[in-house]
């Protein structure tokens, strides 16, 4: 088997209007207009607007995918250096967040939020930041920050340059 492309797509109710959201809220780049129903973005994600007619709503039906109000069972994860600058362009443009700004149990700080479909979204500081800035915390000792990370060691060392 050859398996060469994966995309994951996000059904959503307008896809004008999530392509807005990930393009001027999350600074992703359309790839690829399909009529205004579907959108590919050169981060890796797509949108589509799904038809009553495909094959999907007809077998499980339009509400089993459309249905914002259900309990996400994913989330997308993105990493960024810019944290603190992402949660407040996301607050100041009134998206609705799971939590904000989080310092999850690895150390790592994070915040969820959704897009207009409800599909939940995690940013998080990108590995090297968080990483050095846990070294730095746990006084440049290895050990100490691959327990508190739960990174393994030799991983650690190839992010930090050590």
């Amino acid at each position: 088997m050859n398996l060469t492309h994966c995309t994951p797509v996000l059904f959503v109710k307008n896809a004008t209007i999530s392509k807005d959201f990930y393009a001027n809220m999350l600074g992703f780049t359309v790839i690829m207009d399909n009529g205004g129903l579907n959108y590919a973005f050169k981060e890796g994600l797509a949108v589509w607007q799904i038809n009553p007619d495909n094959i999907i709503p007809k077998t499980l039906g339009m509400e089993a995918i459309t249905q914002s109000n259900t309990p996400s069972r994913f989330e997308l994860c993105f990493e960024t250096d810019e944290l603190d600058t992402v949660y407040q362009t996301l607050k100041a443009n009134q998206v609705t967040f799971l939590h904000e700004i989080n310092t999850e149990i690895w150390g790592q700080r994070t915040i969820r939020f959704y897009d207009p479909d409800h599909h939940l979204i995690e940013v998080g500081e990108s590995m090297p930041i968080f990483l050095k800035r846990i070294f730095e915390e746990e006084g440049r000792d290895l050990a100490a920050t691959a327990k508190r990370t739960f990174m393994p060691i030799e991983a650690l060392k190839h992010i930090l340059n050590y």
